[in-house]
């Protein structure tokens, strides 16, 4: 990575040596103007998860979200693939979908009526028949790149924010696919089992810099340290844009019986995305940061599970998450971003190895070296 203007705080420079640099500076975390230049140069530029793909199982299956303040939808087109589009009338600007659902045969603005077929083409738009010079094939939906990684969804605005093409996603994040297949198996035959949202009043940095550190857990994560075995032998994968690591675990946690030794899977994936695999059953957390302005943060949590299949244990999983572990972390990153903001702070050092080890900040620094490389490319 070559980053020329490496951030300066009040105790000096970040360098790109994780174990004698300074850490980010507080700014980062509530500044507006930096926050501006986030939504443009991360969020509009790479892939963000959106759903799993057992939400589109069918031609004519939608749903919307949105990329920060960007509303758009995806849909399983007749051909059987999947196409996503800004969600946003050419007309006047009126969303055009909400929710999710079914049988979507035509796209119909509830505004004035235009009407556009699934790939995008407008084909009826009321009274311009005679319309000087009104040329329909100019007016088709804005189209935005989708990809899919073992029935995960992405998607990228690259091709609206500025008319160039998204990057390929298997680039971007090589082996992320045989990260996932190879511990969990059929991603594909997954579904969601249950959504929880959050919102944090803290940066969604602050929440991502959370997951992306195993340091913290032995004080802030009592349950969870006693579970998880950091001296056992494990297994990692890290890349310039994600990262993954298989802890082992000792025991159960209280009211669910585990054998020692299965495996607790973790990954973070660049820009606003980590999950989480806990022992007990077959399952997949995927937590997505959507930035909510430069000091919130709106959290959502997909559960996902092998499709059909009743799971007491994962019913005991999403209590333990929900009530113990990321209770524990909003709890974390609200103090952290309270004092962050404080005049009593700007920065401190990266406590890392130099082993790129999940119990170090190692993978912080790489995740603060991924912004500031994506704000100083888009200057």
């Amino acid at each position: 990575m070559n980053i020329v203007n490496l951030p300066i705080g009040d105790r000096g420079a970040m360098s790109d040596n994780a174990s004698s640099s300074c850490t980010l500076p507080s700014k980062y975390y509530f500044d507006a103007g930096i926050f501006q230049r986030e939504r443009q140069a991360i969020f509009y530029r790479n892939w963000c998860y959106v759903g799993h793909i057992g939400q589109l199982a069918k031609p004519e299956d939608y749903f919307v979200d949105s990329i920060v303040d960007q509303p758009i939808f995806l849909i399983r087109v007749d051909d059987n693939s999947i196409k996503g589009y800004m969600n946003v009338c050419q007309h006047r600007g009126h969303q055009l979908l909400t929710g999710s659902g079914s049988g979507k045969k035509r796209i119909v603005c509830p505004y004035h009526a235009w009407t556009y077929d699934l790939d995008g083409s407008l084909i009826r738009a009321p009274c311009t028949d005679e319309l000087p010079s009104f040329k329909p094939d100019s007016f088709g939906l804005k189209e935005i790149a989708v990809a899919e990684c073992a029935g995960l969804l992405f998607a990228n605005l690259t091709p609206v924010s500025t008319k160039h093409e998204a990057s390929v996603f298997e680039d971007v994040y090589p082996g992320l696919k045989n990260t996932l297949t190879g511990h969990l198996g059929n991603l594909e035959g997954f579904e969601r089992k249950h959504r929880i949202d959050y919102q944090i009043a803290a940066n969604w940095k602050v929440v991502v810099d959370n997951f992306s550190e195993g340091y913290h857990i032995p004080m802030a994560h009592r349950l969870l340290s006693q579970v998880l075995d950091s001296a056992a032998s494990s297994d990692s994968r890290i890349e310039k844009h994600y990262a993954f690591f298989e802890s082992i675990c000792k025991s159960g946690y209280a009211g669910l019986d585990l054998e020692p030794g299965q495996s607790y899977l973790s990954w973070t994936i660049w820009p606003n995305t980590c999950m989480l695999s806990q022992p007990g059953c077959k399952n997949l957390f995927v937590i997505r940061m959507a930035p909510d302005g430069p000091a919130g943060c709106a959290e959502r949590v997909d559960i996902l599970a092998p499709a059909g299949e009743s799971a007491p244990e994962l019913d005991a999983l999403k209590t333990l998450f929900a009530d113990n572990f990321n209770k524990e972390d909003i709890a974390i990153v609200e103090s952290v971003q309270r004092g962050l903001q404080s005049l009593g702070y700007d920065q401190s050092r990266y406590v890392a190895d130099g082993k790129e080890d999940w119990y170090s900040e190692s993978g912080l620094h790489r995740f603060h070296m991924r912004i500031i490389e994506a704000l100083e490319i888009q200057q």
